[in-house]
C-alpha cells in the first residue's frame, strides 16, 4: 500500500518552519489530516473517507479536499497548493 501523501507535505512544511501545519493521524492510519489552527482550516484528501473525528474535533473548520490530482505531483507542489489556499482563506472565521 503506497504511503498517503499528506505525510511527505507534512515532512516538507515542517522542514520549510511550517509549524503551524500539523498532521493528524488517528485510527491506526486510517484517518489522515493536515490541520492549521489560524486560520481554523482542515486539508482531506478526497480519496479518504469521512470520518466521526471531522465532525466531533474540526467542527469549528472549513474542510478544504484535495483530490488525487491535486496530490499527484509530489509534496513540493501539493504544499505549494497548500499555502495558496492558506493564504486565500487566510481571514476565514468559523461561524458561531
Amino acid at each position: 500500500m503506497a504511503a498517503h501523501p499528506f505525510h511527505a507535505v507534512a515532512d516538507l512544511a515542517a522542514h520549510q518552519g511550517m509549524d503551524q501545519l500539523a498532521l493528524t493521524v488517528a485510527d491506526n492510519g486510517a484517518y489522515v489530516r493536515l490541520v492549521q489552527q489560524d486560520p481554523p482550516l482542515f486539508f482531506k484528501y478526497k480519496a479518504d473517507p469521512s470520518h466521526p473525528l471531522d465532525r466531533a474535533d474540526l467542527h469549528n473548520f472549513k474542510r478544504l479536499t484535495l483530490s488525487e490530482e491535486d496530490c499527484s505531483n509530489g509534496p513540493e507542489a501539493t504544499l505549494a497548493l497548500i499555502k495558496m489556499l492558506l493564504e486565500k482563506f487566510a481571514d476565514y472565521q468559523p461561524k458561531r
